[in-house]
């Protein structure tokens, strides 16, 4: 146990995560010499201490102190720190960073789920390229599902899975593969058959979701779509009926013919596993997100690219995966601009046209709402942060001011004078990099010049050049005519 720290007098439970390798003793009695253990140390309050393994000396320095919430959040903020070199002057660089005019900057917290959270800052409302905006728009949305579900079922509705796949290969552009697969279920589903095919089913409505992976056969981009019938017809009955019309459609947009093995429809049990699914996952891999069997989805390569590939941060699943495709950090970055820039702009979820209002729910909100809007208006208001902000950015301490307004909102003021002194040693630095680099730039102007330099600068040398070239060109062309 390490000494002279919090909780050492007291009795201590040692618990384990998916990020620590390998995994320590059952009895917790020694510590492993290769990876860091957690103790927890408030039950109340969730608060755990990381340690690294013991030194020399027999002490064991403390990592970082946080909730497992926590320690989500601060990879969020540093991945999305990380954007910044991927996406530069982008509106995704400026969530969480610019302030919306003529409103203060405040830190809350939520009275119903005791987290805190920041008011007064823009935020970008991406569902594609932000790790920030990403968790709070799926979250939402799957509540809404499992809510449609919910009426669904209640209504007599059945509520069944499907999933369309296409063929792709290494080579295939995640942009085209995106547009024909939209077009696949357009000209599929739109369709004299496809039409009919639906009334056979009885289908009231649907959900579709887009999931994208990248593996060792490139980029596969695919749907999940939840069915809402009004039917007796069991899955395997409507597999069999919807195949061709799938087949049909990704024949008409040129795609290779995809495989019968490979669509699913699934029963309600395996829908509201999906949806529960989507929404409980804590390492920001909902929905469209979630890592497949030796393939890795974009916010993988984002956390890549953030930490490297080998950062403890980095499960061993993923390590593993990452090692097999042959993904560092470079490799990471090109793979997420190609996904950004092939999804930018479209829709994670869509509802078919009367679904929501079959079901009694009030019209959809974009994501741009969805990430902007608070739901809980009896939040209390812990600090004005406006004469702060700028240290705060400067530093990058917007997660560190989330968790101490979490777990000590008395000692905020203290947190904000460390954050201004860091931040002052910050501009400091900077100043001292740009007066060095101008130093050596005026030393290069100011050193004395050779002869062969001086006689190049010479505008009189330039002149006993004689004539140039066009001139000669010139008088060649006057002398033909």
């Amino acid at each position: 146990m390490p000494p002279d720290q919090p909780g050492a007098s007291a009795a201590i439970n040692l618990t384990y995560t998916q990020e620590l390798r390998p995994p320590y003793s059952p009895n917790g009695s020694q510590p492993s010499k290769t990876a860091p253990f957690i103790i927890t140390h408030d039950p109340k309050t969730g608060e755990v201490f990381e340690f690294g393994p013991p030194e020399k000396n027999g002490t064991c320095p403390k990592l970082y102190t946080s909730t497992d919430h926590q320690n989500t959040r601060n990879d969020r903020y540093a991945m999305r720190w990380a954007i910044d070199s991927l996406l530069p002057g982008s509106r995704q660089s400026k969530c969480h960073r610019w302030r919306v005019p003529k409103l203060d900057v405040e830190v809350k917290l939520s009275v119903e789920h005791e987290r805190a959270f920041f008011a007064g800052c823009e935020v970008c409302g991406s569902v594609w390229g932000c790790p920030l905006c990403a968790p709070k728009i799926t979250e939402r949305r799957r509540v809404e599902v499992e809510t449609a579900m919910e009426t669904a079922k209640a209504q007599g509705l059945k509520v069944m899975l499907a999933t369309f796949t296409i063929p792709h290969g290494i080579g295939s552009d995640v942009e085209v593969i995106r547009k024909q697969i939209m077009q696949a279920w357009r000209r599929g589903t739109d369709s004299r058959a496809g039409k009919n095919m639906r009334k056979m089913i009885g289908l009231r409505g649907y959900i579709r979701v887009v999931e994208v992976t990248y593996g060792q056969n490139g980029w596969h981009p695919h749907f999940h779509v939840l069915l809402f019938l009004e039917t007796s017809l069991t899955p395997e009955v409507i597999r069999q009926l919807w195949f061709p019309i799938w087949l049909d459609g990704c024949r008409k947009v040129g795609l290779d013919d995809p495989s019968l093995s490979a669509f699913h429809v699934d029963d309600g049990t395996r829908a509201a596993h999906y949806v529960t699914k989507w929404g409980m996952d804590s390492e920001l891999t909902k929905g469209h997100l979630k890592q497949g069997k030796k393939s890795v989805n974009p916010w993988d390569l984002l956390r890549i690219f953030t930490f490297g590939p080998s950062d403890r941060r980095i499960s061993p699943e993923l390590q593993e995966v990452v090692d097999f495709l042959g993904i560092d950090k470079k490799r990471a970055a090109e793979l997420w601009l190609d996904f950004f820039r092939a999804f930018k702009g479209t829709r994670q979820l869509y509802w078919s046209n009367g679904l929501r209002a079959l079901l009694g729910l009030s019209a959809e909100k974009s994501d741009q709402e969805v990430a902007e809007e608070q739901l809980d208006p009896l939040a209390a208001v812990l600090a004005v942060l406006n004469a702060h902000w700028t240290d705060i950015i400067t530093t990058r301490a917007n997660a560190r001011i989330l968790n101490r307004a979490e777990d000590a909102p008395a000692h905020l003021p203290d947190l904000l004078d460390e954050i201004r002194l860091e931040a002052a040693q910050k501009r400091d630095e900077r100043l001292r990099r740009k007066s060095k680099k101008q130093g050596k730039k005026l030393a290069r102007i100011q050193a004395p010049r050779t002869d062969e330099e001086r006689s190049e600068g010479d505008p009189e040398r330039s002149k006993r050049r004689g004539p140039t070239r066009r001139n000669e060109t010139l008088k060649r062309q006057r002398g033909a005519l």
